[in-house]
């Protein structure tokens, strides 16, 4: 009874815990069906993702197994489109390009072998010459108009390494003809160096050097025009070789005569070098020393036949050449000579808008076969200029030279503009005395009575734009003189006189 009592009770108690577990076990069974599905979920996500991976494999695969196709495709693409440019390249290089700075045309192929610039240079004077006194019988200064310059022609570049110039001058005054101003070629390729071979004006200094259209008033000062006469001057055939940098500029010159001279049996030759140096080089500031010097060792015949006489004079007219009688007030004359040597030094500076400029010359003739004595004479000359509206005058190494101001304001019509304004100055003077002796008594033997000219010169000159100038100059001259008897023959003259000018 009491085993029965307890297998029941054992059985009633395992029921209930039946009743009392059964939820629980159900909910532990779906429970586990819930994780399993999950796991399968993520069997599967982990299945298409590696089926992912080897697809890119594959493909990677087959493109690497493409890409040296496609490099070297793309590698004639490159040199096929390199080879495109440089076409297009070689024709641009062939076109011509046309510009117009400051007005001048200028043509120049792309790769700049070769150019030409069209030049042009008029320059058209007025004066009026008032005399005081009067040296000589008939000796009268023709007031008038003229074109001092009227020079046309091309200067460019040829295979890059050459370069060339002509310019041929229909102006002059009196019996001056047209004739060639410079013709010339010249050879670039030495670096610094340079060779020149034609008709043009050796360098020979500063103010022979300053351009036709740079000059300070119309003319050049007296003392340099006398010096470039000899050996110089424009025109002249000359085989020249020079060099030059930032700050120096060294030339020497074979010249022999002048394009147009009168014929002769044997033509003049002459030795012309130039040194100059700039010492100062800021941006306020330009200063530079130089000198030159012109030695003619082989003068012109004037006959056909050994020792023949060589002519040589020196002689100036004042700073104006408008007058169409060509009247020189200080001569020589005529001397039989053996050879001439001329020499100067110069100085010139800027600072800011003012400039200053100045040199001292000699010259020496040597007489032909004459026991009489050598003569010597001299010049010299100073000026200076300041531009009122401010601009500076620029230094040109190439030439080592003065420029003119370019205006920071050039006259036009859209703009109310006034140019450039140069007040200027001037003293120069030329002594062709030699053993002259004294007023009243003959020259002693050998002496030259060419005279003294010592010139004062003020300017105004306008630049309404780079291209255009306008230059009014009064010039006092006084010359004192004495012909072979002794008498004064000197001269007083006072001059007004205005130039348009056109340069391109």
């Amino acid at each position: 009874m009491t085993f029965r009592l307890n297998g029941l009770r054992a059985a009633l108690l395992a029921g209930a815990a039946s009743l009392a577990f059964a939820p629980h076990a159900q909910a532990a069974a779906k429970n586990g069906d819930t994780k399993l599905d999950a796991l399968q979920q993520q069997v599967q996500q982990l299945n298409a993702e590696i089926q992912e991976l080897k697809q890119q494999r594959a493909d990677d695969e087959a493109r690497k197994a493409e890409e040296p196709d496609a490099q070297a495709a793309i590698a004639d693409l490159k040199r096929s489109t390199s080879a495109q440019y440089a076409d297009i390249q070689a024709q641009r290089a062939n076109d011509v390009q046309i510009s117009l700075k400051n007005g001048r045309p200028t043509f120049a192929t792309g790769d700049g072998n070769f150019s030409v610039s069209l030049r042009t240079l008029v320059q058209y004077d007025t004066a009026y010459y008032g005399q005081s006194t009067v040296p000589v019988a008939n000796t009268d200064f023709s007031s008038g108009n003229n074109f001092r310059r009227a020079r046309f022609g091309a200067s460019g570049t040829l295979f890059k390494d050459w370069s060339y110039e002509f310019i041929y001058d229909f102006g002059g005054s009196g019996v001056e003809a047209s004739t060639i101003s410079s013709a010339f070629i010249q050879y670039d390729g030495l670096g610094p160096v340079h060779i020149r071979l034609g008709a043009y004006a050796p360098p020979e200094g500063f103010e022979d050097q300053t351009s036709a259209s740079d000059l300070l008033f119309l003319e050049r000062a007296q003392p340099t025009d006398v010096a470039r006469s000899i050996a110089a001057a424009d025109g002249r055939d000359a085989a020249t070789v020079f060099a030059y940098d930032d700050n120096y500029f060294a030339a020497l010159s074979y010249t022999g005569g002048v394009v147009g001279d009168s014929a002769v049996f044997d033509e003049q030759q002459a030795l012309v070098g130039r040194l100059a140096y700039r010492f100062i080089k800021t941006p306020d500031a330009n200063f530079a020393i130089g000198g030159d010097t012109s030695y003619v060792f082989n003068l012109a015949d004037t006959a056909a036949y050994p020792n023949s006489p060589s002519a040589f004079r020196l002689r100036e007219r004042p700073e104006l050449n408008v007058d169409s009688n060509n009247i020189r007030l200080i001569d020589t004359g005529t001397i039989d000579a053996d050879h001439v040597w001329e020499w100067g030094v110069e100085a010139a500076g800027n600072w800011q808008n003012l400039y200053a400029q100045g040199g001292y010359y000699g010259y020496t003739i040597a007489r032909r076969n004459s026991i009489l004595p050598n003569p010597s004479f001299n010049g010299w000359y100073a000026q200076a200029s300041w531009v009122l509206t401010g601009e500076a005058k620029p230094y040109k190494a190439d030439k080592a030279a003065y420029g003119l101001p370019s205006p920071a304001d050039p006259l036009s019509f859209d703009t109310a503009g006034i140019g450039a304004w140069e007040l200027a100055a001037r003293y120069s003077v030329l002594d062709l005395n030699d053993n002259a002796g004294f007023a009243g008594f003959h020259a002693p033997a050998g002496g030259v009575r060419g005279g003294r000219q010592n010139i004062w010169t003020v300017g105004l000159n306008w630049y309404p734009n780079n291209a255009i100038r306008f230059l009014l100059d009064y010039q006092h001259t006084n010359v004192s003189r004495l012909n072979t008897a002794g008498a004064d023959i000197g001269a007083k003259l006072d001059t007004v006189a205005l130039r348009a000018q056109l340069s391109l």
